[in-house]
């Protein structure tokens, strides 16, 4: 019998959807059935982090590990290999409640990721997206966690080194045992000695979109000899700082490159301010929690405003593509200039309850895990 959204199924009677021959294997707590007629994955009613379920209003996340036979049906044919049946088999998405399992609907393959051996993660998406109400069901809250505050910003124009130190362990839990102190083979500030001490317990402020060097190197210039201390994920630019170990100025400029070829250009603040917006851009970029806008016009920033605290510093990355940053309790929200009176926004945030006062908010959005 077909099956339409929110039809309620026992599990037995969900999992037989698969068809003959099925094999049915575990992927981060849900079940996953593969049959002859197709896959079925019924997962629980939950809102952990690494953990199977429904993520979003369009979006269903499976985690594994899971065995290969997963991948096949969720990536279909690696490329120059012919397509096999089972690669346009439907895969039917089940919830559990109280009461049985509901039918979610058919669901799409996005991006996976997998080792040779098994799977790790995929998306799957969900067309049409769930309604608030469904996904209340589906996706119940879980417990909000005690959120790091904002007592750092009141260093931010007093003692940006303070400010960042209060920042990064607030954000960031300790993941490892404080290591003897790396041997970094140039001189380096103030500013920098620091966040290297502090990325030796919490190695993940180094960064995931952009990366801080845990070596810096040196590169020489037509102004002198250069520090380049990070560079952009794929390499499009680089940062450096002009400084000796007797120099006199403890708070040297950051110097933008572009392509390698083009001259430094300076970032609008010096190395203690850039490394907090550094770690300001990483902490969002690299958040379980998003919510996002491609473009809205600049006046509803303000909205945006009456909820959220700016952070006082200058543009970040004003030479490349300018950002300011509103914060909350575990929320950094990142405003990108686009010209032509238009902002993009992306948020991130450590726990869907740092999002969930925004939800009010008028405002265009792309997406909102809140």
């Amino acid at each position: 019998m077909p099956l339409t959204r929110l039809d309620m199924v026992d599990e037995r009677a969900a999992l037989a959807l698969a068809g003959a021959d099925v094999q049915i294997h575990t992927a981060g707590g849900a079940q996953v059935a593969l049959g002859a007629a197709a896959t079925v994955i019924v997962s629980g009613a939950q809102d952990e982090l690494a953990v199977s379920g429904v993520w979003g209003e369009r979006e269903f996340r499976l985690y594994g590990p899971a065995p290969t036979a997963i991948v096949s049906r969720l990536t279909g044919p690696m490329p120059f290999t012919p397509t096999e049946p089972e690669h346009g088999l439907p895969i039917h998405l089940f919830v559990r409640l109280d009461g049985g399992c509901v039918y979610v609907g058919v669901v799409q393959p996005g991006g996976c990721k997998w080792t040779e051996d098994e799977l790790v993660r995929c998306e799957l998406w969900i067309e049409p997206a769930l309604s608030s109400e469904v996904l209340e069901r589906v996706r119940p809250r879980s417990e909000p966690p005690a959120l790091p505050g904002l007592d750092w910003l009141q260093y931010v124009n007093a003692d940006r080194v303070r400010a960042l130190e209060l920042f990064i362990t607030g954000w960031y839990l300790a993941t490892e045992a404080p290591g003897p102190a790396s041997d970094v083979s140039v001189p380096v500030p103030h500013a920098l000695a620091e966040f290297y001490r502090l990325a030796r317990e919490r190695p993940a402020i180094l960064g995931c979109q952009n990366r801080i060097l845990s070596q810096p190197e040196q590169s020489a210039g037509s102004d002198g000899e250069h520090t380049v201390i990070g560079v952009e994920n794929q390499g499009g630019f680089h940062w450096s700082v002009l400084w000796s170990a007797d120099s006199a100025e403890s708070d040297p400029a950051v110097w933008v490159t572009l392509d390698g070829r083009s001259q430094p250009r300076a970032e609008h603040e010096s190395l203690s301010g850039f490394l907090l917006q550094f770690s300001l851009h990483e902490a969002a970029m690299s958040a379980p929690y998003w919510a996002t806008i491609d473009r809205m016009p600049r006046s509803l920033v303000t909205e945006l405003r009456s909820m959220l605290r700016p952070v006082p510093l200058k543009p970040f990355l004003s030479p490349v593509s300018p950002m300011n940053f509103l914060v909350a309790p575990g929320l950094v929200a990142q405003i990108h200039d686009r010209g032509s009176d238009e902002v993009s926004i992306w948020i991130g945030a450590i726990h869907r309850s740092a999002l969930t006062p925004l939800s009010g908010l008028d405002l265009p959005w792309r997406s909102f895990a809140g």
